[in-house]
């Protein structure tokens, strides 16, 4: 038995894995000057300019090593997405609504595939939440408005 995937699904997978490679990536060299800025400054301050200066350098390392944590795990949730096709909304789905495409993935946001838009998003997303389990032609109704779903992938 083989198992059936869709190309679409196959194409945005890719192109989100690298969009958080690129993302990890940018971040570890951000962490990586970080620390050469830290090691320079111990070399040319002393005093409270230095302390201040430390303590903001800390802050933002705190911050970049958290994001990096974050696009690490996402990568890896994107990873684990089934790309078979479905016919209801659940993980995996890339579905059409009035407000565009939507694959239920990873909470990143937008991701452009060959001049179309898709949005990214968790099954937790409150969208995602009033629609599943609906089939093409179902609608469902979202911050009272009834939302059709016009296709799923």
């Amino acid at each position: 038995m083989t198992v059936i995937e869709h190309p679409i699904k196959i194409k945005l997978l890719a192109a989100g894995q690298e969009a958080l490679k690129v993302q990890i990536t940018d971040i570890q060299q951000q962490l990586s000057d970080l620390q050469e800025s830290s090691e320079i400054e111990e070399k040319s301050s002393a005093g409270d300019k230095y302390e201040t200066h430390q303590e903001m350098l800390n802050q933002n390392r705190d911050i970049l090593q958290k994001r990096l944590a974050t696009s690490k795990i996402m990568l890896a949730q994107l990873n684990a997405v089934s790309v078979k096709p479905t016919d209801t909304i659940q993980e995996g789905s890339i579905f059409e609504v009035m407000m565009g495409n939507i694959w239920v993935s990873i909470p990143y946001g937008k991701l452009t595939l060959d001049g179309k838009d898709y949005q990214l998003v968790s099954q937790d997303s409150p969208l995602v939440q009033a629609l599943w389990g609906r089939k093409k032609g179902e609608s469902s109704d979202f911050r009272g408005k009834s939302i059709l779903v016009k296709a799923i992938y």
